[in-house]
This record gives C-alpha cells, sequence and structure tokens, in this order.
C-alpha cells in the first residue's frame, strides 16, 4: 500500500517575502551580464562596415526589454521588502520638503509646479524614512507621469488630524476613471504602456506595514488626489 502523502507546512508570509526577493535579487545579477555584452556588441557592429543597422535595431530592441526587466524587478523587490521597518521619530513637514526639492528641477522642464502647504504644528510620527519616502515619490512621480505633455500642477499638503498626520499629493491631471480607480491597487495592473503595476500595491503595502492607510480620490477630467494617513496619537503626546 502507498503511504499518505506528508502534508506539507504552509509557507508564512515573511518566508515567502524573503524568497521572492531572493530570487529576483538572483535574477538581476545575469540580466545585467546580458545588457553588458548587449553594449559590447553593438560597440563591435558599429565599428564594422556598413550594413550592421539591421542587427543594431535588434540589439536596441533587446537591450530595451532588459531595462524593462529590469525595472521589473526592482518594482517587484521593493514591494516584496516591505515586512521590516526601521521605526525613528520622523518629522513628516521636512520629508516633504526633501521629496519637493529632489522633483521640482525635472517637474519645472515639463512645466509642471509643485507647490507646498505644511502644517507647521504637525507632530513628528515613528516611520522608516526611507520607505516612507519611497512611497510618496512614487506618488509624487505618477502624478507627474499624468501631467506629461500637458503641465499642470501638484501640492502636497500635511496637516494635523486628531490622532493622524495626514500627507496628500494632488494633481490637476486627467484623473482616473472608475474602473482604473477601483483596480488600481490590484497587483500587475496598470494602464500605462511599461508599467509593473507594483507602484500603488508597494505603496499601499509601505503605508500598511506603518500601521497607516492609503486613499486615493480621482475622477476622469479632474485630477487625483492622494492621502496617507499615519498615527502620531503617541508621538503627539511627546
Amino acid at each position: 500500500m502507498s503511504s499518505a502523502p506528508k502534508e506539507v507546512t504552509p509557507l508564512d508570509q515573511q518566508t515567502l517575502s524573503r524568497l521572492a526577493g531572493g530570487l529576483a535579487h538572483e535574477l538581476k545579477n545575469p540580466l545585467s551580464t546580458i545588457s553588458l555584452h548587449l553594449d559590447l556588441l553593438r560597440e563591435q557592429l558599429v565599428e564594422l562596415e556598413p550594413g550592421t543597422h539591421r542587427q543594431i535595431r535588434s540589439i536596441d530592441t533587446l537591450k530595451q526589454e532588459v531595462g524593462r526587466l529590469q525595472d521589473i524587478l526592482e518594482d517587484f523587490l521593493l514591494f516584496a521588502r516591505t515586512d521590516t521597518l526601521e521605526l525613528k521619530e520622523l518629522d513628516l513637514n521636512q520629508l516633504v520638503e526633501q521629496i519637493a526639492s529632489f522633483v521640482t528641477p525635472e517637474a519645472q522642464a515639463m512645466g509642471i509646479d509643485i507647490d507646498l502647504f505644511l502644517d507647521a504644528g504637525l507632530p513628528t510620527v515613528q516611520a522608516d524614512a526611507g520607505r516612507l519616502r519611497q512611497a510618496i515619490l512614487n506618488l509624487v512621480i505618477n502624478s507627474r507621469q499624468a501631467l506629461a505633455g500637458e503641465g499642470g500642477r501638484i501640492s502636497m499638503f500635511t496637516r494635523h488630524d486628531g490622532d493622524y498626520a495626514v500627507v496628500e499629493v494632488v494633481d490637476d491631471g486627467p484623473g482616473m476613471d472608475s474602473d482604473t480607480l477601483s483596480r488600481c491597487f490590484d497587483v500587475y495592473f496598470s494602464r500605462k504602456r511599461d508599467g509593473s503595476g507594483l507602484g500603488l500595491p508597494t505603496v499601499r503595502r509601505i503605508i500598511e506595514a506603518h500601521g497607516g492607510q492609503l486613499q486615493l480620490e480621482s475622477t476622469s477630467g479632474h485630477g487625483t488626489r492622494a492621502r496617507i494617513q499615519l498615527d502620531c496619537g503617541e508621538s503627539g503626546q511627546g
């Protein structure tokens, strides 16, 4: 008689995240090697006699696809590695100002204005500065992409709401229709041509890992408002 199959203990979420992150990291190394050799091969073809244009175009296409895979893996790594946070006291106003300074030059070159409206009495929060910066920056980049080619305005707000510190990123871009809004947090869903579909899910994972909430309001033709809410009750009492 054959013995009954043994039950396999299901992997917990943290273990799955580590495995997925490790796999993505291992895939990045060969992709980097492929990209390097494509560059070398292109240089060699350019030095040859005329008539290699078709081969060069093929190499450029491969190089573009390798770059896209690298971007997807990078987004996946960010998505997978949100389970462990290094929490420290953080000044949200200062963080928002740093993000605004970082994005303003490119935004202005695209005809996009960045406005700040910061609550001077905002309490500090306990947060992982690097992860939270990544989350807010992702929202600003989304707004910037929505305004690309049209120009417009991105406004960043902070305010104190009871036991919560709130950060909002608001743009006056084309907004989202109801179907897109209902699906925008689905993993791998994207309306962007080269989007990985992991940007907003990653932002939400980061915010929820902090015990906070992320909300999106958007209407087609009327822009988008992203609202991050973080608990500052204990910090505000200090």
